[in-house]
């Protein structure tokens, strides 16, 4: 997995923790585990070229996390916006959630919660997915 055909090539490839690492590698973005202000799971520092995670995060959560921070790294983001995090969110979403592995898991998952620990993602990452695209209809009620 490598980044020479650009971000939107590894969309819905769902890559693992160590593949993110190895991505975030390839940018040269050192991934680092550091204390975060309140409230805060990770971190990007442009200047620094570094992504900083909270440390005590669940794997699911760490590789959420990462993906969301790989998604500030690979734009580049020098500052904290509204607009910034949601599309590092989107980014996330769309890179570590299969379509395929989502439609089986919408045949079964009562909810966005079930959803989200079979697909090995924060549920916050189902719903940027789902806000993305239309809503499986088992899921219109959740």
């Amino acid at each position: 997995m490598d980044l020479r055909h650009g971000a939107a090539s590894l969309e819905g490839t769902s890559p693992t923790l160590s593949e993110l690492v190895a991505l975030c590698s390839q940018l040269r973005v050192d991934v680092r585990s550091a204390p975060l202000p309140s409230g805060w799971l990770g971190a990007y520092d442009h200047t620094a070229a570094r992504i900083l995670l909270l440390p005590g995060l669940t794997p699911v959560e760490q590789r959420s996390v990462l993906a969301h921070e790989l998604g500030h790294a690979l734009r580049m983001d020098t500052g904290d916006s509204a607009a910034a995090e949601r599309a590092a969110e989107r980014f996330a979403a769309l890179l570590l959630i299969d379509p395929a592995a989502l439609k089986a898991a919408v045949a079964w998952a009562r909810d966005e919660t079930e959803l989200a620990e079979e697909l090995g993602v924060t549920v916050d990452i189902v719903r940027s997915y789902l806000a993305l695209r239309p809503r499986p209809a088992l899921l219109r009620a959740a």
